[in-house]
């Protein structure tokens, strides 16, 4: 078994392993995966080493959930942490949408969002019957950053079911899970998080969370656990092609991210310049001999902040690759390289 490093969440007693698994793909995004596949998956990231695992009712309108219970419920309660989200309900229907983007999810189950007190806890207890557990390690709000209206009620609501549960010691820390460094920064002011899931604002190819969300969350204490490393694809294998924030970069991209309230582009934020950008991050991984992965996934752990990067794996393949590259050191000479060409923030830590 990999020995892979633990770190801390926030002021807790939580530890959790520097790679986790991110369980969206066990719910059907964005491929169908069987019941078979999935847990293969889940046993071989447990053989590996890896002791924490996201997941969350929207994955697969809770199949993902279902899943992961199937697979945590038969260890060692004390061997690893768990964390779902509140923020929407699952729903019977005859005419499921989420099947569009959930391949192979129950055709009568959707999901709407919902951050009121009371959907809070009925989504919570809701999310203990589909895991068969009696507690989950961390409970995140889901995409507060939908819409104004939705972060309103979220503070007003789903956040003081969050503290009660907490208090309640059913769950061990607060967290939320979204794209945006602006709603996190206001959330952080609230001073009851523990921890921010932080999806694509921390990566090789974009910092902006250096700017003012972690300076917040080092002054509170907030750790961060990582999603979105890879950008949507972007540092996978760019191309015109290619996916950033969601979107394909074309000429609609910023139109389309603003609309989205995934992120507030900047007037320079063009299609073109991200993806010059990868591309000059990809021939610098080409001139020391790594690939555009293994940068992606080594980079956000010189900072201390970060407690955790959650992997999407729909496979077992993906598991030791991910591990693999996780476990590799790469020379300081490339982490200055880039630095020295401006394709990192100069204010963010460099690994050794």
């Amino acid at each position: 078994m990999t020995n892979i490093k633990k770190r801390k969440i926030g002021d807790t007693d939580l530890e959790i392993t520097e790679l986790g698994m991110g369980c969206a793909p066990l719910g059907g995004w964005p491929v169908e995966v069987s019941d078979e596949i999935a847990f293969d998956t889940l046993n071989k990231a447990w053989e590996q080493g890896i002791r924490y695992f996201d997941t969350a009712p929207l994955y697969g309108s809770g199949m993902s959930e279902i899943r992961v219970g199937d697979f945590l419920s038969k260890q060692n309660r004390d061997e690893f942490v768990i964390s779902t989200k509140v923020g929407r309900l699952i729903f019977d229907t005859e005419n499921s949408k989420a099947v569009e983007k959930f391949k192979g999810q129950p055709l009568n189950k959707d999901s709407k969002f919902d951050f009121s007190y009371d959907a809070t806890m009925r989504s919570f207890e809701d999310s203990l019957n589909r895991l068969k557990l009696d507690r989950v390690d961390i409970l995140h709000l889901h995409d507060p950053d939908n819409s104004p209206d939705a972060f309103f009620h979220a503070k007003r609501g789903a956040v003081k079911a969050m503290i009660k549960l907490k208090e309640e010691k059913v769950i061990k820390a607060i967290g939320c899970g979204m794209n945006q460094n602006e709603m996190l920064s206001e959330l952080a002011q609230l001073d009851c998080f523990d921890c921010f899931l932080l999806a694509g604002r921390y990566t090789l190819i974009d910092q902006t969370s250096i700017e003012r969300l972690i300076p917040i969350c080092e002054e509170k204490n907030i750790t961060l656990i990582l999603g979105g490393i890879f950008n949507s694809g972007i540092l996978n294998e760019p191309s015109p092609n290619s996916y950033f924030d969601y979107s394909k970069l074309d000429q609609n991209w910023a139109e389309n991210l603003a609309t989205s309230l995934v992120r507030i582009p900047k007037d320079f934020e063009t299609a073109d310049y991200w993806l010059e950008k990868a591309y000059a991050l990809q021939d610098a991984c080409k001139k020391f001999n790594i690939s555009l992965r293994h940068a992606a996934i080594q980079f956000p752990y010189a900072n201390k902040i970060v407690s955790t990067c959650i992997l999407g794996m729909t496979n077992t393949d993906q598991v030791e690759e991910n591990v693999n590259l996780y476990k590799d050191p790469i020379s300081s000479d490339f982490w200055e390289y880039l630095t020295s060409k401006k394709l990192l923030d100069n204010r963010c830590p460099l690994p050794t």
